[in-house]
């Protein structure tokens, strides 16, 4: 099997981006958005506005937007993106912290952590939490999404992109925010949809992936437990044309931190290496090693309060004046 190493880097960050759209099967263009706001309220200091807007195929995404109702001039923002478990209702919880959560659908609980999205909206972000294409009450589920646009020629992972990107159009539309600080983060299934949207739209400023199987999908088909994720995260054609790394090391210096624990049944540790190999050397060079933050704890795939802690202080880093 061929490596990173092996294949020659993109001639430029963009040649990378339109070659990644390519694969997913979207436009590289930006996409347009019209939204309805459904209704809003003011609670605890904050605004919360509920948002639903056109995409692909007659789906109708639904995001909360949570920011400041205070604010001297434009504020970051950030796309905050759930897990497999998870929705937009779990990500701007009113009580930060781990706490339990039950699935739509689900009759058990399960440890998470809550209300992160909107403890960032109290640290002065403008934040948007959309619930994803095939996950919480957007069904079908993600496995028979995908088999239905692959036949048709079309990828999943490349819908539920546009729709992220579609977000981001509209929060550099607002008033509120400062179109050149728009981040974006997310668990899991957010965290891959996270990085492919960041691999691809170069107006997300800094993206923080937390636990989303990034590394090296070539490792992972030797190393990893192919059956732990869905058809959503195999994108057809990408090892023919570059790994995670090869795509990601186009971008330096655009900030990216990685959560990534060693234990993490998403992606082996020699994944993650393989993506440093190659990622590495080219922050280096482009004189940006700190815009790369890796985190490597000893840790299982959860998003953790110390997750949150190092995603926020990325956050304050890249996108605050």
């Amino acid at each position: 099997m061929s490596s990173s190493t092996d294949r020659a880097p993109f001639a430029s960050p963009g040649a990378a981006r339109r070659a990644f759209a390519r694969l997913l099967k979207i436009p590289a263009a930006a996409p347009t958005v019209r939204p309805e706001r459904r209704h809003a309220r003011e609670e605890d200091g904050l605004v919360v506005e509920d948002l639903c807007w056109g995409s692909l195929d007659g789906e109708r995404p639904t995001a909360l937007v949570v920011s400041p109702a205070r604010r001297e001039g434009p504020l970051p923002a950030v796309v905050c993106l759930h897990g497999t478990g998870g929705s937009r209702e779990s990500v701007c919880a009113p009580t930060f912290g781990v706490g339990e959560w039950t699935p739509h659908g689900g009759t058990v609980p399960h440890a998470a952590l809550l209300g992160w999205g909107r403890e960032l909206a109290r640290q002065g972000y403008v934040v948007l939490a959309l619930t994803q294409r095939g996950l919480d009450v957007r069904g079908p589920d993600t496995n028979d999404q995908a088999k239905e646009l692959l036949v048709r020629g079309r990828t999943l992972m490349g819908a539920i992109v546009y729709e992220i990107r579609q977000a981001v159009t509209y929060l550099q539309s607002r008033g509120d925010v400062d179109p050149a600080r728009v981040g974006m983060t997310g668990m899991s299934f957010g965290g891959i949809t996270t990085f492919y949207s960041w691999l691809v739209d170069d107006r997300i400023a800094a993206a923080a992936p937390v636990c989303g199987g990034v590394g090296s999908v070539d490792v992972f088909l030797s190393r990893g437990k192919r059956g732990y994720h869905g058809f959503y995260w195999w994108i057809p054609g990408m090892l023919a044309r570059g790994d995670q790394g090869d795509f990601a090391a186009a971008q330096a210096p655009r900030p990216l931190m990685l959560w990534a624990p060693l234990n993490d049944i998403g992606m082996p540790g020699e994944g993650v290496d393989r993506f440093l190999d190659v990622v590495g050397p080219a922050y280096e060079e482009a004189g940006a090693a700190a815009a790369l933050a890796v985190h490597r704890p000893p840790a299982e795939h959860e998003f953790t309060p110390e997750a949150f802690a190092a995603m926020r202080a990325f956050f304050d880093t890249h996108l605050k004046p």
